[in-house]
């Protein structure tokens, strides 16, 4: 079993412990898949390869966190769809556990955008 975090667009921010597969992935973020890199961060996300071309929701609390990383991104250019994040890939090539402190800095994103949409 490993660790997610998964970002819904609805803001939520979740720990899911499972038997990550590339089927179970696929509907979290419902579709094909995309990894996104924040920068030199330990984790990296999936989400919905073609979100943007689906018009999905975008996904503030991600796109935040995106855009905090140092990752060099468009300006403008935002994460749409649920995303699904895990720590670094192992030398085997298998997702790991998503870090505890990432947790914490997304919940934090989470609860600056409540208080600003309030």
């Amino acid at each position: 079993m490993k660790k997610a975090i998964v970002v819904k667009t609805d803001g939520s921010v979740n720990e899911v412990w499972a038997d990550w597969d590339y089927n179970q992935i696929n509907n979290e973020v419902g579709g094909l898949i995309e990894v996104v890199e924040f920068g030199d961060k330990p984790y990296f996300a999936y989400i919905n390869e073609e979100g943007k071309l689906l018009d999905l929701t975008p996904n503030e609390v991600a796109t935040e966190l995106w855009y905090e990383s140092g990752q060099r991104i468009l300006l403008g250019d935002f994460l749409v769809g649920n995303a699904v994040f895990f720590g670094p890939i192992d030398s085997d090539g298998n997702n790991t556990d998503a870090p505890n402190s990432l947790m914490e800095e997304l919940t934090k994103i989470a609860k600056r955008r409540i208080r600003n949409d309030a």
